[in-house]
């Protein structure tokens, strides 16, 4: 079998789905043989090869390849156009979608495509003089470089078949067959105006975009969709794992929320519990078994050892509005590799407690790295003496008054919550916060799950310390679920 062989030098393929705006975001994965061909024609022209020379070798193929392909999983970016011609410069949103493939810019990996035919050494020299004009294939950022080889092996990951079940299938634009394409050509009338309809290979091969939307043609003559199958999933995330010489392991986890309507903070403690069960269904073991570090069974709660899932407003006017931006999960103990990609897995919140939300991981490390040391950069995860609620503190127990001497007050379970959480570390001065805040407001009870409740009662504190304190800083009932967290207000 006689194949090519393309690397894709910068790690990616940008290349867009047939009959798919580019808007929508659909990549073609694999290269599709009517893609690989023109640039096979492209090539031809730049060599100064004639069509005589050329058509026979694509004639030859003309028929459906076979792919090996390397891992790769499905990307874009997102830019934001002003319009100059608009007084308002109005932005449109503009898709660069493409495929990641496995090795990126530093060692991309191979992609095969074969052909069960024979070439003559003419044929082959030819062949091998086009692969070396071809630059890239798919839009002008797909730099590759493109190697005939021989192929032996029946070994493939995708290949042509209408009927078969499969993982996954998708519609590649290919030649139609010869004896199809003949049958079609020979019934079209030669018009009395304007170019002829293509009748030979080299009239498909050469039909451009222009001619395509001048004459209203609503499909490429001498081309059609051909399903192919895939042997296992195309697109495979490969989660970056800790490796042992990783000592440290990440203790925070921060995701980016991509919605057409933020969050309100009013609503953290629902948002904690949808990014609770979110990251519970994607940490499953074989047996089902959830980790525990995300479940808090088995776990300390006293010791605040398992996870806390809290909101956050980076933004400054998010901050002041009340709107959450960005969600974080903390565990003093750190995530496990098998943790972290359970973490990865999590893409979006759904369902019951307001809109769903996509998530993008942006963060995993440290409070220090993630949150910085300078404001306003996460301050939920900053440094500082002096923090202030951001969610009402709902105090754990209720105030009682013994022999005439009130226990159990609200300044008193602060100060208990903060040595517990803060390795014994307790706040010198604790007064009310400077900005003024219906406490009231907040939800204040759990939608699921059981345990103790605190007073229904809501208070927010500014808490001052002697020295710096590194949050997250989540005291009181339900603050493993975003209740009773603290901003860093000053370093």
């Amino acid at each position: 079998m006689i194949g090519l062989q393309l690397r894709f030098l910068a790690g990616r393929f940008h290349g867009n789905a047939w009959h798919h705006a580019h808007n929508e975001g659909i990549a073609e994965w694999p290269p599709s043989p009517w893609r690989v061909i023109r640039a096979l024609v492209s090539a031809a022209y730049c060599a100064d090869r004639s069509q005589s020379e050329v058509e026979p070798l694509l004639e030859k193929l003309r028929g459906l390849p076979r792919y090996r392909l390397p891992l790769a999983t499905n990307a874009h970016t997102r830019h934001y156009v002003p319009d100059t011609d608009d007084a308002n410069h109005k932005k449109s949103k503009v898709f660069d979608n493409f495929i990641a493939i496995e090795g990126g810019a530093r060692d991309p990996q191979l992609l095969t495509m074969a052909w069960p035919v024979e070439l003559t050494v003419t044929e082959r020299a030819l062949l091998e003089t086009l692969c070396v004009r071809i630059s890239y294939i798919g839009r002008a950022e797909s730099w590759a470089e493109v190697k005939m080889v021989d192929v032996t092996g029946d070994q493939w990951d995708c290949w042509p078949d209408e009927e078969a079940d499969a993982v996954a299938a998708t519609n590649l634009l290919t030649l139609s067959p010869v004896e199809e394409f003949a049958i079609w050509a020979g019934s079209q009338a030669k018009p009395k105006k304007g170019n002829d309809v293509p009748r030979t290979l080299w009239d498909i091969l050469t039909f451009d975009g222009a001619r395509f939307r001048d004459e209203g043609w609503s499909a490429v003559p001498g081309t059609q969709l051909t399903r192919y199958v895939f042997a296992h999933r195309p697109f495979r995330r490969a989660p970056i794992r800790a490796t042992a010489a990783v000592s440290i392991r990440p203790t925070v986890a921060r995701f980016a929320i991509r919605s057409a309507v933020l969050p309100r903070m009013h609503e953290a403690l629902a948002l904690g519990e949808r990014l609770r069960k979110a990251v519970m269904s994607r940490s499953k073991d074989k047996n089902g078994e959830v980790k525990a570090v995300f479940s808090g069974h088995g776990v300390g709660a006293g010791e605040h050892q398992h996870a806390m899932y809290l909101s956050s407003a980076d933004d400054p006017r998010n901050l002041e509005m009340g709107f959450v931006d960005h969600l974080v999960i903390a565990a003093r103990g750190g995530f496990d590799e098998d943790e972290i990609v359970a973490l990865q897995r999590v893409k979006r919140l759904w369902g019951r407690g307001g809109h769903d939300l996509d998530l993008i991981l942006v963060g995993l490390g440290s409070p220090g790295e993630i949150g910085g040391n300078k404001l306003p950069q996460t301050p939920i995860l900053g440094m500082s003496r002096i923090w202030e609620s951001i969610t009402p503190f709902v105090p754990p127990r209720h105030q009682k008054r013994v022999r005439g001497v009130d226990t159990d007050t609200v300044e008193i379970q602060l100060r208990r919550c903060c040595k517990q959480l803060l390795n014994g570390v307790e706040p010198i001065h604790i007064s009310t916060p400077r900005r003024r805040v219906e406490w009231s407001r907040f939800r204040r009870r759990r939608l699921e799950g059981g345990g103790s409740l605190g007073m229904d009662r809501a208070f927010g504190a500014r808490l001052v310390f002697e020295q710096p304190q590194r949050g997250p800083i989540a005291l009181g009932y339900g603050a493993h679920f975003g209740l009773g967290l603290f901003v860093a207000v000053e370093k």
